[in-house]
């Protein structure tokens, strides 16, 4: 997989995963998370992929149930990187 496929891969994960919260995604969330992808994909390892990808959607599970708790309609511009701190250090985001 390419980076610009890993880039809208993680987009669509993110808007289906809110969608089926319940959320709604302000404009500029989702690419919170392809910053965190442009970050970390030079430094996955091929056999070390799952675990990307695992811990790429333990981050945007975080962040539901944060916005969950907080009582939030809306994954936000924070949302990402609340739930990378709640989440993080975990290979390859950092």
């Amino acid at each position: 997989m390419e980076q610009v496929e890993a880039r809208s891969a993680v987009k669509s994960i993110y808007l289906l995963a809110a969608s089926l919260a319940g959320l709604e995604v302000s404009p500029h969330s989702p690419e919170q998370l392809v910053g965190l992808v442009d970050a970390g994909f030079g430094r996955v390892e091929t056999e070390r992929r799952p675990e990307a990808v695992a811990n790429l959607l333990r981050i945007v599970a975080m962040a539901l149930q944060l916005a969950q708790e907080n009582k939030e309609s809306m994954l936000h511009e924070g949302s990402v990187p609340a739930a990378s701190e709640k989440v993080c250090p975990v290979y390859p985001f950092k």
